[in-house]
């Protein structure tokens, strides 16, 4: 049956579409990378395992950390305005509210049996969703590392690269709380993996990108819809593409049927009402009290997302008290923000001149760049907390940062790097013992526990916070942290 469907499928394909001449210059098109290029060895997977375990011992240590504040897993919006709460109980439950698979396609039905799982084995259902991105930023640095090796990287330099990528901000501080981002993240790696990868790929390879990408965030669908068009001709990324849609459809409408509160992504309704997260809509409807800033956003994009800035509290929509560091600046009498910001900041600039002079990866690179525009043209206006969605744009940044070893003077990429590593974890790690101590202190706010009942209940309770005006907060100064200026 489906080889019938397969031939009617192509007769179709060639009396119609193989006629035009986008068809034939689609497939005019290279795509196929030098035999010679990169390509990886048993070396290169034992390694790659080894910063898999750094990346997931990082992992730990940030739970560690985070656990000094237990209300950051049973409140939202603390923690950079994440659904921790809503992210754990998704990943280990069919009940509670899994209303955000509106733009989190088949989030909860692809986790769900991983955590139900170690549930049944005896973990207690918290600590199930912990593993679960303990592993998957294990896997995050263990595919990075084979990511960046098959750009022709040596190894040395391709470890250190990684090692940039596992002390980043946005590593750091989201492989310590549960959220969906991590998950988001892998797809993200695995269609840059893919399109580096040297060898023609099974499409059941390119089926697995397009539904991940797609699956965990329905923004980050053209990560995996660029790296085909990258790799495939138009024939197989049409298929595919329709092949992968149908499938996430699919566990989509078997998720609405099986998980409590469980939206369909294709229903219009539920993605228009993203629009209200739009800066530009929340400054003039009155409730981003700091105003639509594209160039802060960029720096949180391109900076922050690697170095990490102090928090400071915010009153958000709904008057929810969140922790942020959207327009924060360097803390006072630290050096090692400065340093680990200006080593970064030459590195990438760096790395895209030798992104322009890696003239035998130009398509693989081309596509990577038009991810970075994306998520870059994205992030200038969605989101109240751009650091909120720092690891759909930070694999990227490293991956463009590691071409600086493409530059005449070679050396100097691995000393910017090291510097990247070593200031900016003594930064990373001093900005989240921080972060977990202010949120550790909001969690006492009256404000906070009443909204969380609210929310708690918020399908069967009326409740309008302007109602309320006694919820509102001077955050000026509050928790040993001021408002910048």
């Amino acid at each position: 049956m489906i080889q019938a469907l397969q031939s009617r499928y192509n007769a179709l394909f060639d009396a119609t579409i193989g006629k035009l001449w986008v068809t034939r210059l689609w497939d005019r098109v290279d795509r196929t990378l030098p035999a010679t290029r990169q390509t990886l060895s048993r070396t290169d997977i034992l390694m790659a395992i080894g910063l898999g375990l750094i990346g997931a011992a990082v992992s730990i240590w940030a739970f560690l950390q985070t656990n000094h504040a237990p209300d950051i897993h049973a409140t939202f919006n603390l923690w950079f305005q994440a659904d921790v709460t809503r992210s754990a109980e998704n990943m280990v439950t069919t009940g509670g509210a899994h209303g955000r698979t509106s733009v989190h396609p088949i989030f909860s039905i692809l986790l769900y049996p991983f955590g139900k799982l170690l549930t049944i084995l005896g973990v207690e259902p918290l600590l199930a969703a912990k593993a679960l991105v303990v592993m998957i930023m294990g896997a995050n640095a263990a595919l990075f590392s084979l990511t960046v090796r098959l750009l022709g990287l040596p190894r040395l330099v391709a470890a250190i690269f990684t090692l940039v990528f596992v002390s980043t901000a946005g590593f750091i501080f989201w492989s310590g709380v549960v959220e969906s981002y991590p998950f988001s993240c892998f797809a993200l790696v695995l269609s840059l993996f893919m399109m580096l990868r040297v060898q023609t790929a099974h499409w059941g390879w390119w089926m697995v990108v397009s539904v991940l990408s797609l699956g965990f965030l329905i923004t980050n669908w053209v990560f995996g819809v660029i790296a085909m068009a990258v790799r495939l001709k138009l024939k197989p990324f049409l298929t595919i593409l329709i092949a992968s849609f149908s499938l996430v459809v699919v566990l989509s409408i078997i998720q609405n049927a099986t998980f409590d509160k469980a939206a369909l992504f294709f229903n219009p309704k539920p993605l228009l009402r993203e629009t209200q997260f739009l800066q530009p809509t929340m400054e003039a409807e009155g409730t981003y009290e700091e105003g639509w800033q594209p160039t802060s956003n960029l720096r949180s994009l391109y900076v922050t997302t690697v170095v990490g800035m102090p928090v400071y509290v915010q009153q958000q929509t709904m008057m929810h008290l969140a922790t942020t560091n959207q327009n924060s600046g360097f803390p006072e009498g630290e050096i090692s923000p400065l340093i680990a910001v200006a080593a970064w900041v030459l590195l990438f600039g760096l790395g895209i001149w030798g992104a322009v002079l890696r003239r035998d990866l130009r398509l693989p690179l081309l596509g990577a760049g038009l991810m970075l525009l994306m998520q870059t043209m994205l992030h200038l206006l969605y989101g109240e907390v751009t650091f909120l969605y720092s690891l759909n744009v930070m694999p990227l940044l490293i991956l463009f940062a590691s071409c600086a070893w493409f530059i005449p003077w070679k050396p100097v990429a691995p000393v910017l790097a090291s510097l990247v590593v070593v200031f900016g974890a003594i930064n990373n790690e001093r900005r989240l013992q921080q972060t977990v101590q202010v949120a550790d202190c909001l969690s006492d706010f009256e404000t906070v526990k009443r909204l969380q009942t609210w929310e708690t209940a918020r399908h069967g309770l009326d409740f309008d916070p302007a109602d309320y005006p006694e919820l509102r907060v001077d955050t000026t100064d509050i928790c040993g942290t001021k408002t910048p200026s």
